[in-house]
């Protein structure tokens, strides 16, 4: 699948909440509708957008609200109730966050909604390169904390991580431990920030002992995988996450697998600078 494959897929999407913004749109539903996995389309809605599937189906429920309130015919609570909204309260105050300005100041902007044809890119360069990998299945132990910080999990992974590795070493699990990855669960937009989840844990081999029971077990299926290096600091990690769904993927020509992605840390944060640290992105791909 190319560009203008993805590109026509997140298109049909935006179509169908223009036409219907107030229908119980929820991820699943919209992922389907363009025939791409749940795991992957919040991150390629995001990445070609620009802005997340919440915050544009949010964006369009306001609008159809503006467009009632110009015919003139309901009160603003039934507008809100045909909307989605609880009250005409706060279908006020959800348009003035939103868009930081009054219905009537709104109405004097008319932002295309609709993707545009790709751009020929004549230079390369600054496409995030992936590998292609095959492996087996991977057996992980890990820990979840919530809270995400300015786009980034770093107080969040270091406490996980904190509990990870004591509970590790109090079991002598060491020489069990291999890789230490990052998993990211939630959809952003779709929970608070606070809500969001991140999952610390280390890829395992042979049988690790019993561990705390806040120390949980899952697997990694095997199969191929798109792979990208993120070099730099984790707070800049998610521009990278973004150039790989916006610039490599859909030029690719790969679709991604039903599967979720993850974050293997090559370096050491305790010896590496911020500036200097290898981060690699795995994206499964059919």
């Amino acid at each position: 699948m190319f560009e203008y494959e993805y590109r026509n897929r997140i298109n049909k999407v935006i179509k169908a909440i223009i036409h219907r913004p107030c229908d119980d749109w929820t991820t699943e539903s919209l992922a389907e509708l363009a025939g791409i996995s749940p795991f992957h389309f919040h991150r390629i809605f995001r990445a070609l957008t620009g802005e997340t599937m919440f915050a544009f189906l949010q964006r369009r429920k306001l609008l159809r609200a503006l467009e009632l309130i110009n015919e003139d015919r309901f009160t603003l609570t039934e507008i809100a109730l045909e909307c989605g909204f609880d009250s005409g309260s706060s279908l006020s105050r959800a348009f003035r966050k939103h868009f930081n300005c009054t219905p009537t100041e709104y109405r004097q902007r008319h932002p295309s909604l609709l993707l545009p044809p790709p751009r020929p890119r004549s230079n390369r360069k600054n496409i995030a390169q992936a590998q292609i990998r095959t492996t087996p299945r991977r057996n992980v132990i890990f820990v979840e904390r919530k809270g995400l910080i300015d786009q980034n999990f770093n107080q969040a992974a270091t406490e996980a991580f904190r509990v990870l590795t004591a509970e590790i070493k109090r079991v002598n699990a060491w020489p069990f431990i291999r890789e230490r990855i990052g998993m990211c669960p939630d959809e952003a937009g779709m929970v608070a920030d606070e809500n969001a989840r991140y999952q610390a844990g280390f890829v395992y081999e042979g049988n690790l002992p019993a561990m705390d029971s806040e120390a949980q077990r899952t697997t990694i299926p095997g199969g191929r995988w798109a792979v990208t290096v993120h070099l730099g600091s984790y707070e800049t990690l998610w521009q990278s996450w973004n150039r790989t769904y916006r610039d490599w993927l859909p030029q690719s020509g790969f679709e991604p697998r039903d599967e979720a992605p993850f974050e293997i840390y090559l370096s050491n944060p305790k010896q590496t600078l911020p500036e200097e640290l290898r981060t690699e992105i795995w994206i499964p791909i059919e």
